[in-house]
C-alpha cells in the first residue's frame, strides 16, 4: 500500500477473606488484574490446533484466532524462526516501472531466503518511506512521520526491533526497515492504534528471547485488532509476544514460505507492485 496462585502449605489454616477487609489500593489492584485478564482473553485460538514445537529454528503455521465477544475470526500465515539460525534480508525491487523480480517467490529464491513478506511503505513515485538498508547499502533516509515509529534490523549480533528514538546507527547493519506503527510493546497492545480501516496486514513479532515470527493476514482487520490478537496468549503464537511492529499492508500484503522440494511453497502474492521485501535467510 502506498503511503496516503500459591498452593497452601500442608497443615496451614486457610483464612476467609472479606472484601471489607481489603484496602482501596488492593481492590484497585484486583480490578486492574481482572481487566488485564479480560483483555488478554479478547482473542483465542480456534479449534484444537496441534501444539507447536518452539525448539525448532524454522516452522510454518496457518493459525486462526477468534474473538468470543462477536465471533470474528482472523487467519494468518506465519513463518516462525530463531535469530540464532537466521538473519533478515531486505530485498530492494527498485524504483522502475517493473520490479527487479516478477514475484515474491522469485525474489526470495534468488536471494536464498526460506521465507519472507512484503516490506515497508513507499511513496507514489516508488521511493521508500523512511530509512531502508539492503545488503548494507542505505536507501533513502530517516523520516519523522508518526506512522514510521520503529526500526527492524539485522546485524552481526542478531535481529533487533526498537523504537525510532532508541535506534543507534552503527557499522555492520546489513538489513533495515523503518516502519510502523508499533503494535505490541512490553507484551501489551500499544494504545491509540486505529480501530477503523480494516484491511490485510503484514507484521513482525518477537518474544525478545530469540523467537521471531513474520506474518501476513488474508483476513481484513484493524491495527487495534492486530495489536490485541498478537498480545493475546496463544492466539497466534506459542510464546508471549513482547513487541511487534506493523509493515505495509492492504494491497501490498504478501507472504512466502519454502516447504521443501517435495511440497509446494506457501505463497500470498500482493495485489500491487511493492518497493521492497523482508526475507529470512540462514546465517
Amino acid at each position: 500500500m502506498r503511503t496516503t496462585i500459591r498452593r497452601e502449605r500442608a497443615g496451614r489454616v486457610r483464612r476467609s477473606f472479606s472484601p471489607r477487609q481489603a484496602s482501596p489500593g488492593l481492590l484497585l489492584w484486583v480490578l486492574l488484574l481482572l481487566a488485564a485478564n479480560a483483555l488478554a482473553a479478547d482473542w483465542m485460538p480456534t479449534g484444537e490446533s496441534e501444539r507447536q514445537d518452539v525448539t525448532v529454528d524454522l516452522a510454518y503455521a496457518k493459525h486462526t484466532a477468534v474473538r468470543p465477544s462477536d465471533g470474528k475470526q482472523v487467519t494468518a500465515h506465519l513463518a516462525f524462526f530463531t535469530s540464532r539460525a537466521f538473519r533478515l534480508e531486505v530485498i530492494d525491487l527498485g524504483s522502475g516501472t517493473e520490479p527487479a523480480h516478477p514475484t515474491l517467490e522469485a525474489a526470495f529464491r534468488a536471494e536464498g531466503c526460506v521465507a519472507g513478506v512484503n516490506g515497508g511503505f513507499f511513496h507514489p513515485d516508488w521511493q521508500p518511506a523512511g530509512l531502508v538498508m539492503s545488503k548494507g547499502e542505505r536507501i533513502n533516509r530517516f523520516e519523522t512521520a508518526k506512522l514510521l515509529s520503529g526500526v527492524i534490523y539485522s546485524d552481526e549480533r542478531g535481529i533487533h526491533l526498537v523504537r525510532r528514538g532508541r535506534f543507534q546507527d552503527h557499522p555492520g547493519i546489513t538489513a533495515l526497515l523503518q516502519s510502523g506503527p508499533y503494535l505490541v510493546e512490553n507484551a501489551r497492545p500499544v494504545r491509540g492504534l486505529s480501530a477503523s480501516d480494516p484491511r490485510r496486514r503484514t507484521f513482525v513479532a518477537t518474544d525478545w528471547r530469540g523467537h521471531w515470527v513474520i506474518g501476513a493476514t488474508p483476513s481484513s482487520l484493524t491495527l487495534a485488532e492486530l495489536g490485541a490478537i498478537l498480545a493475546s496468549p496463544d492466539a497466534l503464537t506459542p510464546w508471549r509476544v513482547d513487541r511487534a511492529i506493523n509493515l505495509d499492508g492492504g494491497s501490498s500484503t504478501g507472504f512466502f514460505f519454502d516447504r521443501g522440494a517435495d511440497r509446494a511453497p506457501v505463497t500470498l502474492q500482493p495485489w500491487k507492485r511493492v518497493r521492497n521485501l523482508l526475507g529470512i535467510c540462514p546465517r
